[in-house]
């Protein structure tokens, strides 16, 4: 959405189309659009022949709005419009080239004997007259196969007075007999496809109609996570603090069309099978003004006390999160987390029906959409070719890395320069320190250190000063930060050790450690004190030096290097499984 385009009022604007509030575009500017511009009363006035009345003493004055959701449906609408017309002209010029003209197969008939194969053919097919008008056939005498039969194979019926005689009947019978046993099968295939499809339109149907309800009836406030920020469920705006979130949804989108903004949400391939997440924190009922704990509760008393037509056997429409800006909550377990990210994937993991199973390695998931989705990204048969060297790779994302990192493409550019960057971590990074961009600069509590992101600076202020070590390994009992420690702590009990030193053949279990290793073949050493000038091959090495020869001055810099290749790691290596979680709205 280009936000310099939207018309912002003191007040909200009043959508013309779906009368929703909030702050729109105007009917009669011209908007960019992919490379074309739009003037949606335009399209209006084109598709449907509306035409859209200014009035001065409605709430938007002399303007005329839109919302985005109305702008989407005009734009398919106008869109469709389009393709019948074009296929109702091609149409018209292919029967006016006689491309639907019917043919007519003839079948001779199998002969006794080779000296009986002339002498038959002329005394006993009477061949079809060249000058035969079929247009005249009344459409009763022809043949119309079913839906399921294969048209190809069908012999097309003829006029009468160019019919075959006797002779082709039994080959005709044998045709007939391949038709029926090849068309049972395809009626039996496409029942059981045409059941499975009203199905899932019927499930996502009441799914839908659930969520209106529960978003019409309580306070309940729905929302998207989206690249590491929450946004609102109706306008996408990317909001960070939950109470600016709550407040936003309260006040902008009180009259919102909730038919309209649900099915928009659902309607894509990817979004039919997940769960609309919503935000449960002091939640009471908007008719009798009850307050209740739970979002099971809430449902519960919706149908009993207010008749509503909730289906429970629908499963996974609502998924409920206590948000708080420093530690979001389970309401269903209780459990409290730093991230949100790892909420999300915990509620998806514990919380969600998961009936999909996937054949090859076992993974659940949530929908059909979702379960085809991962056998496309990671059991595609013979995996993904690089298409600069050729390289085979397992799954998408182990190419698209290989393509970033190997062959520097897809990086992310600088707006400011012409700069590219690995992740997104370094690109924040370039973003603080080169171009000054104050949203970046966030500040640990407890020392001078800046960082280009939140969840970057809350796991610093874990390690450095608060020390928390949550999670536990399942095997010693040995406590580390965070489940990407515990992960790479696994790689000790399991003994897999598959990075193998080239020179002398010792084997390590990280490819950093091989890495590291490496320096003591070339010698090299790319550490250098800023006081002394003494080189290091390895960096805890320096930081030691600095601690014991020079106490005196400042770490900072050399500490700062550590700590920043140490949080680019992290964000390389989290940064798909985060970009994951993403996806499944």
């Amino acid at each position: 959405m280009e936000f310099d385009e939207i018309v912002v009022k003191d007040t909200p604007g009043l959508c013309r189309c779906c009368l929703s509030e909030g702050c729109y575009k105007d009917l009669s500017t011209e908007y960019p659009w992919m490379d074309d511009t739009e003037i949606y009363a335009d399209m209006l006035l084109e598709c449907f022949d509306v035409s859209i009345s200014q009035h001065i003493e409605g709430p938007n004055g002399p303007n005329r709005l839109i919302c985005e959701v109305c702008i989407t449906r005009l734009r398919d609408a106008c869109n469709f419009k389009k393709q019948v017309l074009d296929s109702e002209k091609k149409f018209i010029d292919m029967v006016g080239r006689g491309a639907f003209k019917t043919k007519v197969l003839l079948y001779p008939e199998q002969m006794k004997s080779e000296s009986q194969e002339v002498a038959a053919d002329e005394a006993e097919i009477e061949y079809l007259d060249e000058d035969v008008d079929y247009d005249d056939i009344p459409l009763n005498e022809l043949a119309t196969p079913s839906v399921s039969e294969d048209i190809t194979v069908a012999t097309l019926p003829v006029a009468k007075r160019g019919r075959p005689k006797k002779t082709m009947k039994n080959e005709k019978k044998k045709i007939d007999v391949k038709l029926k046993t090849k068309s049972k099968g395809a009626k039996l295939s496409t029942v059981e496809d045409k059941y499975k499809k009203t199905e899932m339109v019927r499930k996502l149907l009441l799914k839908r109609r659930n969520v209106e309800y529960v978003l019409q009836y309580s306070n309940v406030t729905p929302f998207t996570w989206y690249k590491g920020r929450y946004r609102c469920f109706y306008c996408s705006e990317p909001i960070k603090d939950p109470d600016v979130l709550r407040e936003h949804t309260a006040k902008v989108h009180q009259f919102a069309n909730l038919e309209l903004v649900v099915y928009d949400r659902t309607k894509n391939n990817r979004n039919r099978d997940a769960a609309v997440k919503i935000d449960v924190t002091d939640i009471c009922c908007k008719l009798c003004n009850k307050n209740i704990s739970s979002l099971e509760q809430l449902i519960n008393h919706l149908i009993i006390a207010h008749d509503a037509e909730y289906d429970v056997s629908v499963p996974n429409c609502l998924l409920p999160f206590k948000l708080d800006k420093d530690q979001p909550t389970c309401p269903v377990c209780n459990i409290k987390f730093v991230f949100f990210e790892y909420l999300l994937r915990h509620a998806n993991k514990h919380h969600l029906a998961h009936d999909y199973i996937c054949d090859v390695c076992g993974t659940s998931f949530q929908g059909e959409n979702h379960l085809k989705m991962h056998n496309r990204y990671y059991h595609r048969e013979g995996g993904y070719t690089c298409d600069q060297c050729g390289i085979n790779l397992s799954t998408l994302s182990k190419k698209m890395l290989h393509e970033k990192n190997v062959h520097m493409i897809n990086l992310s550019t600088c707006p400011h320069c012409p700069e590219t960057f690995k992740s997104p971590y370094f690109k924040k990074l370039h973003l603080a320190n080169v171009h000054g961009v104050e949203e970046l600069k966030i500040k640990c509590p407890y020392c001078p250190k800046v960082f280009p992101q939140d969840s970057i600076m809350s796991r610093h202020m874990r390690r450095v000063h608060l020390r928390e070590k949550n999670v536990e390994c399942q095997i010693c009992g040995d406590r580390f930060f965070g489940p990407y420690d515990v992960k790479l702590h696994m790689l000790k009990h399991n003994g897999d050790k598959k990075f193998i030193c080239s020179v002398c053949g010792k084997k390590f279990s990280k490819k950093s450690y091989l890495n590291s290793h490496m320096v003591i073949h070339t010698g090299q050493k790319k550490y250098v004190c800023t006081v002394c000038g003494k080189e290091f091959a390895h960096r805890p090495n320096l930081r030691i030096h600095f601690r014991t020869r020079h106490p005196q001055y400042e770490m900072e810099q050399a500490v700062s290097m550590a700590d920043e290749v140490d949080e680019s790691e992290f964000q390389i290596i989290f940064g798909s499984e985060l970009d994951g979680v993403d996806r499944i709205e």
